[in-house]
């Protein structure tokens, strides 16, 4: 019978059975002495006894207290229990590992070399320590160990369950990060890192990331871009993240670095916040970190405001005793709605402990632009110094030079980043606010003749109390001298309180307040010393009918939107007294003198070139809505004495008044037993001056009575001053 082909062989099941029989025991025996090999290589005494004597050369112990298991797959290695690293020359614990995996080469491991490509570290915890010369306790584990037992080319590592206490005797400050973890991979060639872990810092932990691909040469490192961030919550400032990107070198035998392109980002979630400092290179070793140049950008947005700072950092360097910078030149702008602070600044930084803010020389250029000053802005050049503590946080400035032309002095206090609260001290020789005022087509207006809305939207960026001090201060028409006041200024109000000032020749003492409410609400309560009432009231109110000298009580509230509406809603108390003065409009010493001629002449407009002088003036006003009211008006001159009563009102500003002369008999002896019931009313500008006939029929109930009494009075007083 013929052979069959070769190839249909092949095809027999009997050929395959055999190779896969074979096959199976060729597997097997490789297994067996792979197996073999590994337990030959290992010999748990002499592991225990190389890992012992592994770091000790740096004066540490490693102390093994569970068992050494050797593994096969995925590759050979050992499995090790509970290991421990002393301190240098110590035996107290500096780290702690509950299992450590530490996985072969394969291909070493065949030629009888031990070569470690992987190790894993699994509730792995340690303690560093940073002594008060700013020596590392772990500084000498970067340096390299001589091994004779294995060799260590990494591949991979990996960390989980991690756990890293850092205690720092400079700045007397301990951190602790939980939660490692950590792989890098494929060390031999392209490499990448990715690492996480928890901060306990404070309150709130900060969640830590980094990712990079980096490269191992001998003791130097080099990550091409790291991608390094930290998200945590922050009191007041919601959830907030740091991150860092650039690319750096390490070099471990030396314990230095370098980097390139180096960003910092903080940015915050209440208030939408961003800061950035970019760096172009940046140089570090364990005791200092300097950078020659950085640039400095920031924004916020808060409420109504936003914030923003580009500034330049010139030789930044940071040690453990603090952060410092030569010379930062930096552009600060602040603005709400329409309204917008620039602050171009300049000044050496030291930030001492990372805590003490301290910026001296410090120059300050201020612009405020404003529709509340729509015809102008106001400028100040400023200089002094800034510092501050960040813990608290609180920030200290003081400044002098000029603010529009003037010499000023500021003293700042602010207290808290979110919602500061601030105590200022300024000092001003003059402030003129008409300069920046709506212009006028003609003569200024009296304060509470003003129709315009008083702009009070600024009080919602203010939580200020302090002290202010104003030389010469201008608004309206009227003029205050030597001002001095505490101030306290909140959304909801302005005060001026303890307030004194040199006012028309006199002094001023009390209290002004401005409060927001429905309505805005005026509250004055002053006393008035020596001053000249006249220039006042004129400025006030546009009132030029009494003159002198002499002392008032002002206690009153108003509300309205407008200077004319408080004008007109005005309620409360006003007293004075005057001296060696004069109401204008009427000579009434001249009109007694010429009687009766005189007397038909009466009924007719005052006359602005007439006055009646006086020695003494007093009396007391209730307002109400705008109206003021008197029942105890008193005139005393050597000629004439005048009482009366009436009122006078504001809004409409006219004068309804009734007065009773009386001249002096002394002067004149033929008017004895005279008394001249004077009527007066009309425009506060043009008051008409007239016999009180009203007075003179008093009592009388018919027309006929009222008649006779009319001649029969009218012929006592004109017979009784007759030759």
């Amino acid at each position: 019978m013929p052979n069959k082909h070769p190839l249909m062989k092949l095809n027999s099941g009997r050929l395959w059975l055999r190779i896969t029989v074979y096959s199976l025991l060729l597997s097997l025996i490789t297994l067996v002495l792979t197996q073999a090999l590994v337990y030959w290589q290992f010999d748990e005494t002499q592991v225990r006894s190389i890992l012992s004597r592994s770091l000790q050369s740096s004066g540490r112990n490693v102390l093994i207290e569970g068992r050494i298991t050797p593994t096969l797959l995925p590759s050979p290695g050992i499995n090790i229990e509970r290991l421990s690293i002393t301190q240098p020359k110590s035996d107290t614990p500096f780290a702690h590992v509950k299992e450590v995996e530490i996985r072969l080469s394969w291909l070493a491991l065949l030629f009888g070399k031990r070569e470690v490509k992987s190790i894993a570290l699994y509730g792995g915890n340690a303690s560093i320590l940073r002594d008060t010369e700013g020596r590392l306790s772990i500084a000498d584990l970067f340096q390299t160990q001589q091994q004779n037992h294995f060799t260590i080319k990494l591949d991979s590592l990996k960390i989980r369950d991690g756990a890293l206490s850092f205690s720092d005797q400079i700045n007397n400050s301990d951190r602790r990060l939980s939660s490692i973890s950590l792989d890098v991979d494929d060390l031999q060639s392209s490499a990448s890192l990715r690492a996480g872990a928890i901060l306990d810092s404070g309150a709130q932990p900060v969640r830590l990331a980094i990712t990079t691909p980096l490269s191992i040469q001998d003791d130097q490192v080099r990550l091409e871009a790291v991608e390094a961030v930290a998200i945590s919550q922050v009191n007041g400032l919601g959830e907030s993240k740091l991150s860092l990107s650039g690319q750096y070198q390490l070099n471990f035998s030396a314990l230095q670095a370098s980097g390139n392109q180096v960003l910092l980002t903080f940015s915050s979630e209440r208030p939408n916040s961003e800061l950035r400092l970019a760096m172009p290179q940046i140089n570090a070793s364990l005791t200092e970190l300097s950078v020659p140049t950085g640039t400095l950008t920031a924004k916020v947005q808060y409420a109504r405001s936003q914030y923003q700072l580009d500034a330049t950092l010139e030789n930044l360097k940071l040690d453990h005793t603090g952060l410092y910078a030569n010379q930062l030149n930096g552009d600060f702008n602040w603005q709400a709605e329409d309204t917008r602070i620039n602050v171009k600044l300049n000044a050496p930084v030291s930030l001492i402990a990372m805590q003490q803010l301290e910026m001296q020389p410090l120059v300050l250029t201020s612009t405020l632009t404003t529709p509340l000053l729509p015809r102008g802005r106001l400028v100040s050049t400023m200089s002094g110094s800034l510092n501050g503590n960040l813990e608290e946080p609180r920030f200290n400035l003081q400044v002098a030079g000029q603010l529009d032309g003037s010499e000023a002095t500021l003293t700042l206090n602010q207290y808290g980043l979110i919602k500061p609260r601030h105590e200022a001290t300024l000092s001003l020789s003059k402030l003129d606010l008409n300069r920046y005022l709506p212009e006028s087509t003609g003569t200024p207006v009296a304060i509470f003749q003003n129709t315009e809305d008083i702009p009070l939207g600024w009080l919602d960026l203010f939580d200020l109390s302090g002290k202010v001090k104003i030389d010469e201060l201008a608004f309206g028409r009227f003029r205050l001298n030597n001002l001095n006041s505490d101030i306290r200024i909140t959304p909801r109000e302005f005060e001026l309180s303890e307030m004194s000032a040199d006012i028309y020749e006199g002094r001023l003492y009390g209290d002004i307040g401005l409060s927001r409410r429905n309505q805005p609400q005026l509250k004055v309560k002053q006393t008035l010393q020596g001053m000249r009432i006249r220039p006042l009231l004129l400025d006030l109110f546009n009132f030029s009918r009494v003159n002198g000298k002499g002392n008032g009580k002002v206690d009153i509230t108003a509300q309205g939107k407008s200077f004319a509406q408080l004008r007109n809603t005005l309620n409360g108390n006003v007293q004075m007294e005057l001296n060696n003065g004069a109401l204008s409009g009427i000579d009434l010493v001249s009109a007694l003198k010429n009687l009766p001629a005189e007397i038909k002449e009466w009924n007719s407009t005052a006359q602005n070139d007439q006055k009646t002088t006086f020695s003494t003036l007093s009396g007391s006003f209730q307002l109400n809505k705008g109206i003021a009211r008197n029942q105890n008006f008193k005139l005393a001159s050597e000629l004439v004495n005048i009482s009366g009563n009436g009122k006078l009102d504001l809004i409409q500003n006219i004068i309804d008044y009734t007065m009773d002369v009386q001249p002096n008999p002394k002067q004149f002896s033929r008017f004895q037993g005279v008394n001249i019931p004077l009527k007066i009313t009309g425009p506060v500008s043009a008051p008409i001056y007239a016999l009180d006939f009203n007075a003179m029929v008093k009592g009388k109930k018919t027309e006929a009575e009222k008649q006779q009494a009319l001649k029969q009075e009218l012929g006592k007083q004109i017979n009784s001053i007759l030759p």
